[in-house]
């Protein structure tokens, strides 16, 4: 192969947002920085907050990804002691983390997905600290300082961590994830909107703030403060956060195989294509969410990834061709729709998935209701979601995440809490917290599996392509350089990518030969296959070849899932049919389609 496939390209940057990220410290609570609109789902942040939480910032810190491995010393792992199962799951993480033995804390807890209020306090919050405190982990201090405005409670009871060797709170299978509303309780903070007068909150969201007892009641939200955050070592819980997230999902196995699919990809490289599925609003009160997944996108794309970008306002349909999956970001169904409803998805190994969604982890234990739990049953390393209603404001911001998980190189622990825009809410992040797949350059990592002559390495070559082409190399030299490489005509993903430039580069009878080698391929996937078909019918399409689309669609309706709309393709190939003026097809296809049409 070429010598120089992978030198390094550098990516130009994008344009950051005017506003500084210190405003975020100054939202508390809900006072002064939001305004109300009609929807009852979603409550704005104030231009300029929104703004902020929304801005695409430039974080090509190369120097962050050489920067010292997370370690399992900084992890305490958290499960219920009345679970077996959940104990396995702990000691299986500790075991391939290499976590002490010291930081492996059982709690009696309920087996359910739900805990109060007082029995939080009691059961979780106040036992962690105190374990922490006894083994000489952490220490807190009393704090007098002034309250955030507002507050009138008092300060005898504020406690600040000082000094904690633990910086991530792993919450394992069997730990409740949901602390319901209490009616009980009433806040001393004024001018809280109606629809914030609640104390319901994600078991995490609430441990998160742990370092900072009594600052802030259970009303509402609190502040992130460290959200946006650029530098990995500012995420302490010296500047009041631990990080929190969980292994979990609808069985303890697919718990425990969380942190083996991370260290594999770890490993291996985060490898596959990123699909983003938007709504195309142009404007509303949704459009600040169109806008985080608009940048999502554009996160994906920076990182190299072959990024699919569906902006139709109806969600991925059941015969999308959705293939050889590294990265999704979504919204708004409120539960698993079109092709993530099929029991198998190509999820490859370290994959990130993302439906934005208010209830999307409302029942993590199920493999069919809501979001995050059908995502981890069908294979995705690490996921997020909402425990109960948060707003489209107060949601994870997912290209933030991105941004600091793949360009700084953060843990997925890190860069999740970065991505956080509030606490005390209810948020849930579903993953091996020191996962961190983007730890090494990717021509390191290319240049590794080439050698190896691993498959993977057909990833690597069109991520470096795509970066090339992000870096403004021309398209040609790119698709060239591409071609002369080996695995371009033994592996369907290589030689798709050409097609696809050629395709771009209104060559469009040489994207034709390609989309051909690929699909001779063995390796083509199911999926990858249903989306070189339906390229290579439109291709024919536009050379005016009927017959030759005509023959695609067979193949196309031969090789589809049961689900998916054959009246829509019987239609498509009518036409083709009628511009063969082939009349046997004409009456033989008119015929399924009127069978189609009369089906329930």
């Amino acid at each position: 192969m070429s010598v120089n496939v992978w030198v390094p390209y550098r990516v130009p940057e994008f344009p950051s947002a005017a506003e500084p990220m210190t405003p975020i410290y100054r939202m508390m609570r809900i006072g002064g920085w939001l305004s109300r609109n009609n929807s009852t789902e979603s409550f704005q942040l104030s231009r300029s907050l929104s703004r902020l939480l929304g801005s695409w910032v430039w974080l090509g810190l190369v120097a962050a990804l050489h920067r010292v491995e997370a370690a399992g010393n900084e992890v305490l792992v958290i499960y219920n002691a009345q679970m077996p199962a959940s104990e396995a799951v702990a000691r299986h993480y500790a075991r391939r983390r290499s976590v002490p033995d010291s930081q492996l804390l059982g709690l009696r807890l309920p087996e359910t997905g739900t805990i109060s209020r007082a029995e939080y306090t009691s059961a979780i919050e106040e036992p962690v600290r105190k374990y922490l405190v006894d083994k000489g982990l952490a220490e807190w201090v009393p704090d007098s300082s002034p309250l955030p405005q507002g507050r009138k409670s008092s300060a005898k009871n504020r406690l600040r961590l000082i000094r904690s060797e633990i910086r991530y709170l792993l919450l394992c299978y069997g730990v409740p994830w949901y602390i319901p509303q209490d009616p009980s309780m009433r806040s001393d903070i004024q001018g809280i909107p109606a629809q914030f007068q609640r104390n319901d909150a994600s078991v995490d969201d609430e441990l998160a703030l742990l370092p900072r007892l009594g600052f802030y009641d259970p009303i509402a939200t609190a502040p992130n403060p460290v959200v946006g955050a650029t530098n990995a070592g500012r995420i302490h819980p010296t500047n009041g956060v631990f990080m929190v997230t969980r292994l979990d999902g609808p069985t303890p196995d697919i718990a425990r195989g969380l942190v083996d699919k991370a260290l594999e990809a770890e490993s291996r490289g985060l490898w596959g294509h990123a699909y983003i599925d938007m709504r195309g609003l142009t404007n509303g009160p949704y459009l600040a969410g169109d806008l985080m997944i608009t940048n999502a996108a554009m996160a994906a794309k920076r990182l190299g990834f072959e990024t699919f970008v569906d902006n139709q306002p109806a969600s991925l349909g059941v015969g999308y061709p959705l293939s050889q999956v590294a990265l999704y970001v979504g919204w708004y169904d409120s539960g698993v729709t079109g092709p993530f409803y099929r029991a198998n998805v190509e999820f490859l190994p370290g994959a990130f998935a993302y439906h934005l969604h208010s209830f999307s982890a409302a029942n993590l234990r199920s493999a069919s209701e809501n979001w995050v739990g059908p995502l981890l049953a069908r294979g995705v390393t690490a996921t997020m979601g909402c425990v109960a209603e948060p707003y489209l404001d107060f949601t994870p911001n997912p290209s933030m995440l991105l941004e600091r998980w793949g360009y700084v190189g953060m843990t997925l622990g890190e860069a999740s809490m970065a991505a956080h825009p509030v606490l005390s809410w209810q948020t849930v992040v579903v993953g091996d917290p020191l996962y961190r797949p983007f730890g090494r350059p990717l021509a390191e990592d290319g240049k590794r599996l080439d050698i190896a002559n691993d498959p993977w390495t057909a990833y690597a070559l069109i991520r470096h392509a795509n970066q090339q082409l992000m870096a403004g190399r021309p398209a040609e030299a790119v698709r060239d350089q591409l071609e002369q490489q080996r695995w371009a005509t033994n592996h369907a993903t290589v030689a798709e990518k050409i097609a696809r430039l050629y395709w771009t580069g209104i060559r469009v009878r040489r994207a034709l030969e390609w989309y051909d080698t690929a699909l001779s391929l063995t390796n083509a996937t199911a999926m990858q296959r249903r989306r070189l078909l339906s390229d290579s019918i439109e291709a024919h399409r536009v050379l005016g070849q009927p017959a030759e689309a005509f023959r695609c669609l067979e193949q196309l309706i031969a090789h589809s899932p049961p689900d998916v709309d054959f009246q829509e393709l019987r239609i498509r190939q009518l036409q083709f049919a009628r511009e063969m003026r082939d009349v046997e097809k004409v009456a033989a296809i008119s015929n399924e389609v009127r069978r189609l049409s009369a089906k329930p």
